[in-house]
C-alpha cells in the first residue's frame, strides 16, 4: 500500500469538523493539522458514518494517518482533537495506546486540562487482552518495538488508525502501513514563529564522559538541568561516577530501571543531570530542561535528542545543545541557533562577532553598489572593449 503526503488544499480553512469547545491553543499549524486529518478519515463530510463495524463506508478513504510533527509542537493535544470531534460526529469508541505508563497519563491529563471530554481506552502496547475500538491512536508511532505494535493492532483491528510521531527520519521497521503522512511545519519555523524555545550551540573538540563531566562540573549554573546521551552503557556509568564524585545529582536511565521514579525526581529538583543511551530520544518531556548534550549521531538520532530541549518554558527562555564538532549532523542544519560558542584552550568563544562582521560587510556591499562610479576619463579610454561572441549555428 502506498504512502502520500497529504497536500494542503484551499477547502481545509471551511472543513465542518467543528473545534468549538476544545481549550486549543490559537496555534495555526495545528489546526491545519487536524482538518487535514479529519478531511483525511472523512470526518469533515456530512455524511453519517455508522461506529462499531456498521454497514456504513467512507468511500476509498484511507483509513490509517500518520501526524509527523516535532517534540514540542504539540502531537498529543492534536491527537486528542481528532479522536474527539470523531467520536461526537461518528460516537466511535477510541483507543489510546503508548509503550510506557507516563504517556498514557499525559494524555489523560490533557485530556481533562484541554476540556476534550474524549471517552478512551487507554492501552499498553504489551497489553494481552486490549478493548475492541474503532479509531486506535498510537502515541510516539516511530518506536521501534514495531512487533509489539503490530500484533497490538492485529487484535484490535480498528477501523481507524492515528499515528502520532517526532521523527521525520525514522527506519519505517514499524509493521503498520499508514496510508497517508501529514506534515506541517518543522522545527525550523516552530522556533521562527515562537512555538519552540530559542537555543545556543555549543560546539566540543571530544565527546567522552569526562569531557563532559569537566563542563559539568566546572559550570553548573550554565547548563543547568541536563540530559546526556552516550553510545556505551560503561560510558553512562563512568560519567556518573565523575559526577558522584563531585557531587552532582545525576542518574542513569535504562530499560530496566524505574525509569517513572527517575523522570519524577528529575522534573520535580531531586535530580540535576540524567544520563542515557537512547531511552529518552522519545517520551520525555520536561520543559524545565535546559541543556542536552548530543552524542554524535546522524540527522533522525539527532533531531530526537535535541528535541526534548526545545520545549518552550518561562524560566529558561533559551535552551543550549552541545555537540562534538566531529558529529555528522549539527544541529545548526536543522534550525539556526540564536548564538554559537566554539571551546577553545581559553575557554568558550562565542561566535556572534563574525555575524556582526559580515552584516557590516554587507551593508558596506550594498552601499558600494548604490555608488555612481565614473572612471576618469583616461582609465576609460583605455578600458577593454567587451568581445561579442555569436554563437554557432
Amino acid at each position: 500500500m502506498s504512502t502520500a503526503i497529504l497536500p494542503e488544499t484551499p477547502s481545509e480553512s471551511s472543513s465542518n469538523a467543528d473545534l468549538d469547545g476544545f481549550a486549543i491553543q490559537p496555534r495555526p499549524y495545528q489546526h491545519r493539522i487536524i482538518r487535514r486529518a479529519l478531511a483525511a478519515f472523512g470526518c469533515d463530510e456530512t455524511e453519517s458514518v455508522p461506529a462499531h463495524g456498521g454497514v456504513g463506508q467512507v468511500g476509498s478513504k484511507p483509513t490509517s494517518v500518520l501526524i509527523e510533527s516535532p517534540t514540542g509542537s504539540g502531537k498529543t493535544v492534536m491527537g486528542l482533537a481528532i479522536a474527539a470531534v470523531m467520536q461526537r460526529t461518528l460516537g466511535i469508541r477510541v483507543g489510546w495506546v503508548a509503550m510506557r505508563r507516563n504517556l498514557l497519563a499525559q494524555a489523560q491529563a490533557e485530556n481533562v486540562r484541554r476540556e476534550f471530554g474524549l471517552d478512551m481506552h487507554l492501552i499498553s502496547m504489551f497489553d494481552k487482552d486490549p478493548p475492541d475500538v474503532d479509531l486506535l491512536v498510537i502515541d510516539e508511532a516511530q518506536h521501534d518495538a514495531a512487533t509489539s505494535m503490530a500484533n497490538l493492532h492485529g487484535q484490535i483491528q480498528p477501523r481507524w488508525t492515528l499515528g502520532l510521531s517526532a521523527t521525520p527520519y525514522r527506519t519505517d521497521r514499524i509493521k503498520l502501513c499508514f496510508e497517508n503522512v501529514i506534515r506541517d511545519a518543522g522545527i525550523a519555523h516552530l522556533i521562527a514563529d515562537g512555538f519552540l524555545s530559542a537555543y545556543h550551540h555549543y560546539t566540543i573538540e571530544e565527546y567522552s564522559p569526562q569531557t563532559l563531566a569537566d563542563l559539568l562540573i566546572d559550570e553548573p549554573e550554565r547548563w543547568g538541568k541536563s540530559l546526556v546521551f552516550f553510545h556505551k552503557q560503561t560510558q553512562c556509568d563512568e560519567m556518573k561516577v565523575r559526577l558522584d564524585q563531585a557531587g552532582i545529582r545525576s542518574d542513569v536511565v535504562t530499560a530496566k530501571t524505574n525509569r517513572d521514579r527517575q523522570l519524577a525526581d528529575f522534573s520535580e529538583g531531586r535530580t540535576d543531570v540524567l544520563i542515557n543511551m537512547a531511552i529518552l530520544t522519545e517520551g520525555f518531556d520536561c520543559p524545565a530542561l535546559k541543556t542536552v548534550f548530543c552524542r554524535p549521531s546522524g540527522q533522525g538520532t539527532t533531531i530526537q535528542m535535541a528535541g526534548r530541549v526545545l520545549r518552550k518554558c518561562e524560566n529558561e527562555p533559551i535552551k543550549q545543545v552541545v555537540q562534538c564538532r566531529h558529529t555528522r549532523h549539527p544541529m545548526m542544519r536543522t534550525a539556526i541557533p540564536a548564538e554559537q560558542y566554539l571551546w577553545t584552550e581559553y575557554g568558550w568563544r562565542s561566535i556572534a562577532g563574525n555575524r556582526q562582521l559580515d552584516a557590516m560587510a554587507m551593508a558596506a556591499r550594498k552601499r558600494v553598489a548604490k555608488a555612481n562610479v565614473s572612471l576618469p576619463k583616461l582609465i576609460a579610454a583605455h578600458r577593454p572593449r567587451r568581445r561579442m561572441h555569436r554563437l554557432g549555428r
